[in-house]
């Protein structure tokens, strides 16, 4: 089973009309299995090489985990890291493929249990 990218989203900026920040932005990516409907959150943060030490917190090793570095905030990059990312993966079945692809984004569904 292969991912799709289905869309990109930020809460905290308008991606298609702008203005988008220069040094950082959160976004949450929609990704679902590739030619099916459905879709799941994945976070992320992405920045700049300048701002990455703003963006990390030094006193928790667990907060540069979802950090995507990239020269500039474009959503068309973000895109096509992403394509990229998920045309190797590859898994038996969605809850695999989604384990996979959280280890990249934040899961909406990481820490939950039945």
């Amino acid at each position: 089973m292969k991912a799709e990218l289905k869309r990109i989203h930020s809460p905290d900026a308008d991606l298609e009309k702008g203005p988008l920040p220069s040094e950082a932005l959160f976004v949450q990516l929609m990704i679902g299995p590739m030619d099916s409907p459905g879709e799941e959150s994945f976070d992320l943060m992405v920045s700049t090489p300048e701002a990455r030490d703003s963006v990390a917190d030094p006193s928790d090793p667990q907060s540069g985990r979802y950090i995507l570095v990239l020269d500039r905030i474009e959503p068309t990059l973000i895109k096509q890291y992403v394509d990229d990312l998920l045309r190797d993966i590859d898994r038996p079945t969605w809850q695999e493929l989604a384990a996979e692809i959280g280890r990249f984004a934040k899961w909406e569904f990481h820490d939950y249990r039945p």
